[in-house]
C-alpha cells in the first residue's frame, strides 16, 4: 500500500477544496467556467497523487500536461465571468495543449514551456481585468462594487510562484531531496490557498454588468477636437447640476442618455475630452462634493447616511472613491473639519 507524504496530504486537501469550490460556484451562472477550472485543479491534484505514489505512473505520465493547460483555462474562465460568454474562436486557445500530450516524457521541458505559457496568459488575464474595469468606469457610477484588484493580485502572485517552482524543477539535480519536497509542498500549498481565496471571494462577488458596446466604441475612437463637444458638455453639465441626477444610486451612462436625450457615445466623448475623466469619476466627483459640503455644514447623521444621500450605493465604494479623490478617508476629513470648526468657535 503506497504511503502518502506531506505533499500528497496537501494535494488531497486541494482535491477536496477544489471539488467543494466547484460545487459552490457552479450555482452562479457567471462563475461556471471558473467552477470547471477548479474541478480541473482537483483532477490534477488526484493525478499527482496517483503518479507520485506509483499507482498510475507505470501507465502514462499525464501531470505535465496540466501545467500547459491551466494558463488558457484560467484566462477563458475569467473572460466568461467578465463578459458573460465565450465564442467558438476562444477554443483555439486550447489547441497548443494537444501536441504536448504526446511529449510528456520530456518532463522538465514540458514544465518549462508550460510555465512560460502560463506566465503569458497571466499577463493576458491581468490585461483583460484592467480593460474590463476601464470599460465599466466609462459606463457606470458604481464600478467600485465590481473591483477585480484582488483577482489581479491572485493571478500575479500565483504566476510568480509557478515561475519559482519551474526553476526548482529544472534544478533538481543540484538540490537535495528535502529541499525539492519542501519546494513542491510550498507550491501545492499556494494552490490550496488560492483555491480557497477564489471560492470565498467569488461566492460573494457580484458578476459584472453587461458592457455597452456603443460606449466602448466611443472611448476607443481616435482623439477628436474637444471643442466639437463643447456645446454638448456645457449643456450636459448644466442639466446634471440643475437636476442633481448624480444623487441617483448606480447611475449609468445609458440612464443619463435617457434623461438628457444625448447619445451615450456623445456623452462619453464629451466627458472624456472636456472633463478629462471617466464617467465614473465625473459623477462621483459631484457626490464627493455633496458629502464634503454636508460635513462642513455640520450635517447630522452618520457618514454612511450622508454618503447614501449623496448617491453612493455602499460604504466600501464611498470610502474608496473619497480616499482616491481627496487622499484621506471620510473619517479623517470629518475629524479635520470638526477640529477647524472648534478652533473657529474658540
Amino acid at each position: 500500500m503506497p504511503e502518502l507524504n506531506a505533499v500528497n496530504l496537501i494535494q488531497s486537501a486541494t482535491l477536496g477544496v477544489s471539488v467543494l469550490g466547484a460545487i459552490l460556484l457552479y450555482r452562479k451562472p457567471a462563475c461556471r467556467a471558473i467552477a470547471l477550472v477548479m474541478l480541473l485543479v482537483g483532477i490534477a491534484a488526484l493525478i499527482n497523487i496517483l503518479e507520485e505514489t506509483g499507482i498510475s505512473r507505470g501507465y502514462y505520465l499525464v501531470s505535465p500536461v496540466f501545467v500547459m493547460l491551466f494558463g488558457p483555462c484560467i484566462y477563458l474562465a475569467i473572460k466568461q465571468f467578465l463578459l458573460g460568454q465565450l465564442s467558438r474562436a476562444d477554443g483555439l486557445h486550447l489547441l497548443p495543449v494537444i501536441p504536448v500530450v504526446f511529449f510528456t516524457e520530456y518532463v522538465q521541458q514540458v514544465i518549462a514551456l508550460g510555465t512560460l505559457w502560463r506566465l503569458g496568459y497571466a499577463v493576458l488575464t491581468a490585461h483583460l481585468l484592467y480593460k474590463t474595469k476601464c470599460q465599466l468606469d466609462e459606463q457606470r457610477s458604481d464600478t467600485q462594487e465590481y473591483t477585480f484588484q484582488w483577482l489581479v493580485w491572485v493571478v500575479a502572485v500565483s504566476a510568480i510562484f509557478n515561475l519559482v517552482d519551474m526553476l526548482r524543477l529544472n534544478s533538481q539535480h543540484w538540490l537535495n531531496h528535502d529541499i525539492n519536497v519542501l519546494g513542491q509542498g510550498i507550491n501545492n500549498l499556494i494552490w490550496l490557498i488560492v483555491i480557497m481565496l477564489i471560492t470565498v471571494r467569488l461566492n460573494g462577488q457580484k458578476a459584472p454588468p453587461a458592457i455597452n458596446r456603443e460606449a466602448v466604441a466611443a472611448t476607443t475612437e481616435n482623439a477628436s477636437n474637444a471643442e466639437d463637444y463643447r456645446i454638448i458638455f456645457d449643456e450636459l453639465q448644466d442639466l446634471i447640476q440643475r437636476h442633481q441626477w448624480y444623487l441617483q444610486p448606480r447611475l449609468t451612462l445609458t440612464e443619463l442618455s435617457q434623461l438628457t436625450g444625448f447619445q451615450t457615445r456623445d456623452i462619453s466623448r464629451a466627458i472624456n475630452l472636456l472633463a478629462g475623466k471617466s464617467f465614473n469619476d465625473y459623477i462621483n466627483q459631484y457626490r464627493v462634493e455633496v458629502v464634503c459640503q454636508a460635513i462642513q455644514a455640520g450635517a447630522s447623521g452618520s457618514l454612511l447616511q450622508i454618503a447614501t444621500d449623496a448617491g453612493f450605493s455602499s460604504k466600501a465604494s464611498f470610502n474608496m472613491v473619497f480616499k482616491d479623490m481627496l487622499g484621506q478617508t471620510p473619517s479623517q476629513y470629518k475629524q479635520v473639519q470638526d477640529r477647524d470648526s472648534q478652533r473657529l468657535k474658540s
